[in-house]
């Protein structure tokens, strides 16, 4: 793909990466490619952390909630709840940090940096 030398269009697909602006260039510059590159991109990464959290949650939910209340076992199944959330919940945001913040650079600068796996669904994705 192309590099796009807008540096208007540059600044709105980087401000797509941002927790819920991503509607801003999708439907701003509809007629943009890199602008609907980036805005796209950004929206399947965050569907992928909300339904990351929903499973985490749901692990919890199961360990912590319903198993912790085994008589005898029911600590073993509370702490692997305890580590399945904090643990695998921070790496899953520091993660999406770094991919937002590696989104935000490439697209200042001009880069159809696809973020590898979202990226190709990212391009599937008809809005």
């Amino acid at each position: 793909m192309t590099q796009s030398t807008d540096s208007n269009v540059r600044m709105l697909s980087a401000i797509g990466y941002i927790p819920f602006l991503f509607f801003i260039p999708l439907f701003a510059n509809r007629e943009d490619e890199y602008a609907q590159f980036h805005a796209k991109q950004s929206l399947v990464l965050f569907c992928v952390l909300i339904l990351a959290w929903i499973a985490i949650w749901l692990v919890d939910l199961i360990f912590g909630g319903i198993l912790g209340r085994i008589f005898i076992l029911g600590f073993l199944f509370k702490g692997m709840a305890w580590l399945i959330h904090n643990i695998l919940g921070t790496i899953l945001s520091l993660g999406y940090l770094v991919l937002v913040i590696l989104g935000i650079i490439n697209a200042s600068s001009g880069n159809f940096w696809r973020i590898p796996i979202i990226g190709a669904y990212a391009e599937r994705l008809k809005i």
